[in-house]
């Protein structure tokens, strides 16, 4: 399983919880150890750090982390937990250079980047998050932390021969991703010179200085701190020179001795020769089997394995005389949702509204409403009616009043068949069926479609331009190809898809940079795998001032992805296709109800709410 999965389970209260945490902390809590021994003072200051720190990363992870790769994640939790730890009377069991930083930089939110790196670093963390969560974590463990494609495998829940695929790409990629962003970011003096930086540095400056432009272009690097430093980023050769670069981007705090210390133990080097990078004696970065148990909440949800004797020491040693070592754990690792933990260089925004469980629940339809077949024609009612409400799959917090959802440019609620979907929004948008779509009762009135069937508008709904929101329930029936939910065509391709990935195994929403098969896309993809044959609520958002895109999942969010190449898709709005080059593709087999498009980009909230309504609510 990968990491992503292991986390999802330690939050279920159900028997596999304690394995599946034991096996998240022996493949992190080496290297987390070795992080939190250059954040304190000593060993069991440290091994208290790094269990607060896996309980809140635990618990903010599938929200907050987005498509983040959990060791970055993990490590980032565990300098926020140091800073709340400089707050109150543990801060002198923190390392006084951590504790001098914090001063400096007013906390870990408001620290700025390492250095007086203004633009590489930033755009360096951003080019790591755009990059899917598993390329993620091949690129931080194989250059930063110096593991084998044994233990990446491993973390990532993929075989070796699929990691070395992957190790041999994701430099490139990075990179592309790096210069991509630097040159859309590039600063009015900068954009005469941000094509010649990308092309140069893949060649050298010095073999180029003969032309007017590359020398105009060397007395432009000699000027500006933030070209230059693309640049000689650009430059480097690959291989672990970009490990210390990464490490000290993606690190608030001393990523250059952290990774320095990767790289001793990697090279076998004894723990003397290791504090080389300034490390204070502290455990060794190697993974050590501990004896765990499984904490929960008063709901009964899982939440994370720790150490049991680290933890009862640790507070003995490191509380203050009032407290009671045997009583409540610290603050960190309560039961109150902290949703604070959004870090540097994530793109993930802050949720609004109500906390929300981090474990997504799907609402499953009843024995009754899986048992009915679709009818062979629109207007047939198989099966019996479902209960209004279907069971969820996890217990969660009631989901707030829907407040104000007016405003659709489009809504089908299927309620009732016909030749054509009934547009039940002010705008008053039918829709024409294609092919074999056939009605259900399903949650009082859906459609099911065969795999070659679709409906459409006959013109656009959204500007895809501008900001927006599609949402629709989903009841997909097979894995077996990609399936897309709804989309919008433009000339070549949809100008979104709202949609099912086969080869991530995912629900996703795509935008891409332009209307051609050759541009590349953007995408948002869902914290795991779909519920076969279980209806879940879909919402795509595209933040058009924040140049963001969103995806949600029964209401909670999955990741998000800059999207700042925009164009207008003017086709029809689809339900049950996407198109591909020109062609109508990924026709979704399943069941749909209840979509609806918005010309804005909705709120968390608002989102929660869309869930939360019942059929036809």
């Amino acid at each position: 399983m990968s990491d992503r999965e292991l986390v999802r389970i330690t939050l279920r209260a159900s028997g596999g919880a304690e394995a599946a945490a034991r096996e998240l902390s022996d493949r992190h809590r080496g290297a987390a150890t070795g992080y939190a021994a250059q954040c304190t003072t000593t060993p069991t200051a440290a091994a208290l750090l790094v269990t607060s720190a896996e309980f809140t990363a635990a618990r903010s992870f599938l929200v907050d982390g987005a498509s983040t790769a959990w060791r970055p994640y993990l490590l980032n939790t565990l300098v926020r937990t140091a800073a709340e730890w400089a707050t109150d009377d543990k801060q002198h069991h923190l390392a006084p250079g951590l504790c001098s930083w914090l001063a400096e930089s007013g906390g870990v939110a408001g620290a700025p980047v390492q250095g007086d790196d203004t633009t590489g670093a930033v755009l360096l963390g951003q080019a790591f998050h755009q990059l899917p969560e598993r390329l993620q974590a091949v690129l931080w463990h194989r250059l930063v932390d110096q593991e084998d494609i044994a233990q990446v495998a491993r973390c990532t829940g993929t075989g070796q021969d699929s990691v070395r695929i992957w190790a041999g790409t994701v430099e490139d990629k990075f990179l592309t991703l790096y210069g991509r962003l630097y040159e859309e970011t590039a600063a009015a003096r900068c954009r005469p010179f941000s094509r010649l930086v990308l092309t140069t540095a893949r060649i050298g400056l010095p073999r180029a200085l003969g032309s007017g432009g590359a020398s105009g272009l060397k007395g432009h690097l000699a000027a500006c701190g933030n070209c230059d430093r693309v640049f000689r980023n650009l430059s480097r050769p690959h291989g672990h020179e970009w490990g210390p670069l990464l490490a000290e981007s993606l690190l608030p705090w001393g990523g250059g001795d952290y990774r320095a210390a990767c790289a001793a133990v990697h090279a076998g080097e004894p723990p003397e020769e290791a504090q080389a990078g300034g490390l204070p004696p502290a455990p060794s970065l190697r993974p050590r089997i501990l004896r765990t148990r499984a904490l929960r909440t008063r709901s009964g949800r899982a939440l994370f394995a720790i150490a049991v004797a680290g933890i009862a020491l640790g507070v003995v040693l490191l509380g203050t005389g009032d407290s009671d070592p045997a009583g409540d754990p610290p603050a960190t690792l309560r039961d109150s949702h902290d949703s604070s933990h959004t870090w540097s260089g994530s793109t993930a925004p802050k949720e609004e509204g109500p906390s929300l469980s981090v474990s997504p629940s799907a609402s499953k339809s009843s024995k009754s409403s899986k048992s009915s077949k679709p009818g062979s024609k629109p207007g047939s009612k198989p099966g019996s009616k479902p209960p209004a409400d279907p069971p969820s799959a996890s217990k969660s917090p009631p989901p707030p009043k829907p407040g104000n959802l007016a405003g659709a440019r489009l809504r089908w609620d299927f309620e009732n068949a016909g030749e054509r979907p009934e547009d039940t929004s002010a705008a008053g948008r039918p829709g024409s069926y294609h092919g074999r779509v056939e009605w259900s009762d399903d949650r009082d009135g859906s459609v099911w479609f065969n795999g070659a069937s679709y409906v459409e508008t006959s013109r656009a709904v959204v500007d895809t331009t501008r900001g927006f929101t599609v949402s629709a329930w989903a009841r997909l029936t097979s894995s077996e190809e990609f399936y897309t939910v709804a989309a919008q065509d433009g000339g070549d391709i949809s100008g979104f898809f709202l949609q099912y990935a086969q080869d991530d195994n995912r629900w996703r929403l795509v935008m891409g940079h332009a209307d051609s098969t050759e541009a590349g896309e953007d995408e948002a993809e869902s914290a795991g795998p779909p519920a076969m044959d279980t209806w879940q609520h879909l919402t795509g958002v595209f933040d058009a001032e924040k140049r963001q895109i969103l995806l949600y999942v029964d209401g909670r969010l999955q990741s998000t992805a800059a999207h700042h190449s925009t164009w207008e898709a003017n086709g029809p709005f689809t339900v049950g296709r996407g198109l591909w080059e020109g062609e109508k593709a990924d026709r979704y087999k399943g069941y749909v109800d209840d979509v609806r498009a918005y010309q804005r980009a909705m709120s968390a909230s608002e989102i929660a709410a869309l869930a939360g309504v019942g059929p036809k609510g």
